[in-house]
Order: C-alpha cells, then sequence, then structure tokens
C-alpha cells in the first residue's frame, strides 16, 4: 500500500467494497462458547477482566480467580474460582508460594474451562499475594493444554518497595509461559488516565479496549484457527512482542497511530520490527484511504522486510472513529 496512488472515483466507493469483503457475520458461525477465555487473577485483575469481558461477552468465556469474594460481585456470567482454603476470606497477602499451591489445589474445578479454550487472555496484578502466585501458575497450567496465553501485568507503585519486590519476583514465570507478556506501569496508567478523565483502576478503558479488539480479531474473519494461526506466525518471531491499540476519530487516522504508540499498554518501542498483525474498526464510513494512511504510518518505521498481516472490521457503533489493535514482535 505503500506510496500507491488511488483515484477519487475509486475512494467514493470504497465504503461499499469493505462492506462487501468485511460484513460482519453472526459471530457465532466462526467462535464455539469459550475458545477465548479471558481471565482475572487477584483483585484488580478481576476488575480488569470484568470491564473487559462485558465489551465482548457474547464471544467470549470469563474467568475470576481471587480469596475475597467482593471480587467476584457484579460478574453474573462469570466462572469463578474461589481461592480461600479456610473459609474465613483471608487472602494470600504477601504470599505468592500460598496463592500457587491454592491454585493448584483448586485447578481441577476449571479444567473443563481450559479444555476448551484456544486462547487465554490473563489479566492481573503483580505485587499481592494472589496475582503474583497464581497467574504464572495458571498461565503454565493453560500451556500444558495448548492455549495461546496472551498476558497483561500491572506492575506496583514505585513508592512500593515491598509489592515491587514481589512483582518482580513473579514476573519472570508469567513471562515465560506466556506468548505475549505486557507490563502495564501503575503511575503511567494513573497519569495518562488524566487525559481521558476516567478511572485508572479499571484500566482508564485502554486495557478493555485491547482485550475487545483482539477477540473481535479472532472471531470476525473466518474460523478462529485460521486468525491464530496468523497470530502465531507474528509471535513466534525471535525477539520480544508487544500488544497495542489506539483508538480516534476517522478524520485523522495518523492521531490513531500516535495515541497507540502513546499508550501505556506500549512499554517497548516498535522500531525495527520483524512482524506485524493490524486489526482495523471502524464504521460503514471507513474508506480504503483511511485504512492506507494508518497502516502506512505504523509500519513506517519497522524493519523493510517486516512481515505485515491485516484486517478490518465495519461496526455500525464505530461511525466516525477508528481502532487499532496491533501485534508487533520481533523487537
Amino acid at each position: 500500500m505503500h506510496g500507491r496512488e488511488m483515484r477519487e472515483d475509486v475512494i467514493q466507493d470504497i465504503p461499499v467494497m469493505i462492506e462487501q469483503f468485511y460484513t460482519p457475520t453472526p459471530y457465532s458461525r466462526f467462535v464455539n462458547d469459550g475458545e477465548v477465555l479471558i481471565a482475572g487473577v487477584g483483585g484488580l485483575g478481576c476488575i480488569w477482566a470484568i470491564e473487559a469481558h462485558s465489551r465482548c461477552s457474547e464471544l467470549s468465556e470469563l474467568l475470576l480467580i481471587d480469596a475475597d469474594e467482593a471480587s467476584f460481585e457484579g460478574a453474573n456470567e462469570a466462572n469463578c474460582l474461589y481461592l480461600d482454603a479456610g473459609g474465613e476470606g483471608r487472602g494470600a497477602a504477601a504470599l505468592p508460594s500460598m496463592a500457587t499451591h491454592r491454585l493448584r489445589n483448586g485447578i481441577d474445578s476449571i479444567s473443563s474451562l481450559l479444555e476448551e479454550a484456544e486462547v487465554l487472555i490473563l489479566l492481573t496484578g503483580l505485587g499481592g499475594g494472589m496475582g503474583s502466585g497464581a497467574s504464572g501458575e495458571l498461565a503454565r497450567i493453560a500451556n500444558q493444554y495448548g492455549c495461546m496465553v496472551l498476558s497483561i501485568a500491572g506492575l506496583p507503585f514505585a513508592e512500593q518497595p515491598l509489592r515491587c519486590s514481589i512483582a518482580e519476583e513473579a514476573i519472570p514465570s508469567l513471562d515465560v509461559n506466556s506468548s505475549v507478556c505486557i507490563r502495564v506501569s501503575m503511575e503511567r496508567l494513573a497519569w495518562q488516565s488524566r487525559t481521558r478523565k476516567t478511572n485508572w483502576i479499571t484500566g482508564s478503558g485502554w486495557i478493555a479496549e485491547l482485550v475487545e479488539g483482539l477477540v473481535t480479531t479472532l472471531a470476525s474473519v473466518g474460523r478462529i484457527n485460521l486468525d491464530l494461526m496468523d497470530m502465531r506466525a507474528i509471535i513466534n518471531k525471535e525477539g520480544n512482542a508487544t500488544l497495542i491499540v489506539g483508538t480516534g476519530a476517522s478524520e485523522n487516522p495518523k492521531s490513531v497511530v500516535e495515541m497507540a504508540r502513546n499508550s501505556p499498554l506500549n512499554d517497548i518501542p516498535v522500531e525495527g520490527a520483524k512482524g506485524c498483525m493490524i486489526q482495523v474498526e471502524g464504521g460503514p464510513d471507513m474508506t480504503l484511504a483511511h485504512l492506507t494512511e494508518l497502516t502506512d504510518s505504523f509500519v513506517s518505521s519497522m524493519d523493510p522486510d517486516c512481515q505485515v498481516i491485516m484486517g478490518a472490521r465495519v461496526s455500525d457503533e464505530m461511525v466516525g472513529k477508528l481502532r487499532l489493535v496491533a501485534v508487533v514482535s520481533g523487537i
């Protein structure tokens, strides 16, 4: 698409062309229940998972894991694993090993979910006992069931030295057992949430948007296995990988790219990347010119031989807006 000229009369017909190629089809034809599992581990992870699942509940299952029943409130569609061995509502405090042990003991009750899942999107906050101990173990067990694991882990504020120390010890296990593990700085998330005037505790919209975008990417085009093959082809490239999300007005596609690159979820630069899977979502007013400008701008700093896989989806809810969701690898 780089440098390609487009006639004005062709551009005017693009919205119709996009609908012909990407008309949304009922997801039930492509996605079986349980193939995408969104899991929240620990208090913060459960908050993020509930918020994310609310945007794509018809396309995914929800699993919540914690030792505090309050984390399950309001999640009527959730599968809940209550890891309170003593029945007294006590958490794992600063004891990740206790959380790991409790998860192993309770794993049989969620084994059917893991057997059905092809993708596990794992959301957690590190630094406490439950998230730090159970998230890495859940990722490890999910791998044994053949799941692709995509993790998003919140890291503590710098002024919490004990929690930072616990998180530092927990991240290697989550990292090695995940196809992609995104570290989210709480400072960066809280600071940038002011721009959106949203609550950073709920992920400030970024995390929910990313999960929604990933789920619809897997669900909207063909069979889920074909999309997983595309994603695996990108993720398996040598080097680091990251997940990126950005949303903005369709009249300025480059602003969407700028927002994506400045997202608190994007903790590593994408310059020189060897692989990129891009999903663009817009309304019926989205044109090929929008797609070209957005994707050209996004991949311009990557390796000249970067493998780019692109998909697009039209949604009536996105009129006047564009959303970019990307998996970038080989960094």
